[in-house]
């Protein structure tokens, strides 16, 4: 690779690996496995880079093979891992605890409604989100209409809302 091209490499991995990763890691809920995607995403990247012709379709490239990676892994290694190795070596301060225990409650809410929704519907949930794409770049990924995706976010938007909604009468 050449020295522009090592440039233009370190450029885009360093303005994806972030937004890459929190997609990733919302959609397979392990750390590790996350950064396994990113990493093994970014390789065929630096591979790959000469042959993208359309330096404006780079971002839409690396979520499309995030995407494909993660349905890939799942096809092949389905019980591989089934654990959640997120909290793994984390630890909490007990001043925290309070705040950070009520938050995972609500965060361990969305995220039981988001399982049972079509998961068509939580992805793009997920890519707009957790990865910060614009409604054109999650079209692009997910080969589906601008319409559709922002149809999809306001629907899954309804149903979080009426949910946390019947949560805090609940609550109260």
């Amino acid at each position: 690779m050449q020295n522009n091209a090592i440039i233009e490499f370190t450029l885009i991995y360093n303005r994806h690996k972030e937004p890459l990763f929190n997609y990733a890691l919302k959609v397979v809920k392990s750390k590790m496995f996350a950064e396994d995607i990113v990493h093994d995403v970014f390789l065929k990247l630096y591979d790959n880079l000469a042959r993208i012709r359309d330096r404006a379709r780079v971002e839409a490239w690396i979520f499309t093979t995030a995407r494909n990676e993660i349905f890939s892994h799942y096809r092949k290694k389905i019980n591989k891992y089934d654990q959640d190795f997120s909290l793994c070596g984390e630890q909490q301060s007990r001043e925290n605890f309070t705040d950070n225990f009520e938050q995972r409650e609500l965060i361990d809410v969305i995220e039981s409604e988001l399982n049972i929704m079509d998961p068509a519907q939580s992805e793009v949930f997920y890519l707009k989100e957790y990865s910060g794409l614009s409604y054109k770049e999650i079209a692009q990924i997910m080969d589906i209409t601008e319409d559709l995706v922002k149809s999809r976010i306001f629907k899954v938007r309804q149903k979080l809302k009426k949910v946390l909604t019947n949560l805090e009468k609940d609550l109260s």
